[in-house]
């Protein structure tokens, strides 16, 4: 339902030095994903993390150009808004989620909030700022990452909801001032948001000092493919990476 990008770098660099030329073609597609975007910068050394988010699209917003051309951080998350279908278009529905040092987000739609949140801790239930199922998932994964770490938390958390709930996609990217983690995991058979033949595939490339990680749908096709069912971890330290089966 919605576009994902993110980084990791060596040093400081904004969305746009990051991605380059196809940037503007990124942010053209806010004309069909048109319920808002948001932007989370977190620096791996002051463990800072900036939140811009607006509901003007993101290819006719200042507030966006401004982020986009201006936030310099060494690890940043950029979503554009597709509202799932019953979920209010509203600014706190927006993402990025935001939790102490992690930031979040989502694509694609899990079915039942009330599923997604049995599996959330009761301490993080009077978090909510928003309505919506990808913010449930988000603590969901801080609930497991409490439990047993970051990597293998995120996995325990899309197993649950992938054994537990009805989903077209859990897509995810998280980011910590360690890690930034990708997560692919779609309901193949459940093709009703598609906008394109791949629409929920991730890919991700490894250039000198810079990762990044998209969906799919403009233009980066000859980056790897991260396969469904699959996490993508990027060691912030060194940009080190491995893909690991779900």
């Amino acid at each position: 339902m919605c576009r994902l990008l993110g980084y990791v770098a060596t040093e400081e660099r904004t969305f746009a030095d990051v991605v380059g030329e196809g940037f503007n073609n990124f942010v053209e597609l806010s004309k069909e994903h048109k319920h808002g975007w948001g932007i989370s910068a977190n620096s791996s050394d002051t463990r800072a993390t900036t939140l811009v988010r607006d509901l003007t699209l993101a290819a006719e917003s200042e507030k966006f150009s401004e982020s986009a051309n201006g936030l310099k951080s060494d690890g940043a998350l950029l979503h554009l808004r597709l509202a799932s279908k019953g979920i209010t278009v509203d600014l706190s529905n927006n993402h990025p989620f935001v939790y102490g040092e992690f930031s979040f987000m989502h694509n694609g739609t899990i079915k039942s909030i009330s599923e997604i949140e049995k599996y959330v801790d009761p301490r993080y239930l009077t978090q909510f700022t928003s309505t919506t199922d990808s913010e449930r998932y988000f603590y969901t994964v801080l609930t497991a990452v409490d439990e047993l770490g970051l990597i293998e938390g995120v996995r325990k958390a899309v197993r649950t909801i992938a054994g537990n709930c009805e989903f077209t996609s859990i897509n995810c990217m998280l980011l910590s001032p360690e890690y930034m983690v990708a997560v692919c995991e779609f309901n193949e058979s459940d093709v009703t948001e598609w906008t394109v033949d791949s629409h929920y595939e991730l890919r991700y490339s490894v250039e000198q000092g810079v990762v990044k990680v998209a969906s799919t749908g403009w233009g980066k096709d000859h980056w790897n493919r991260l396969q469904n069912h699959s996490i993508l971890i990027i060691d912030r330290r060194d940009l080190s990476f491995e893909v690991l089966p779900l």
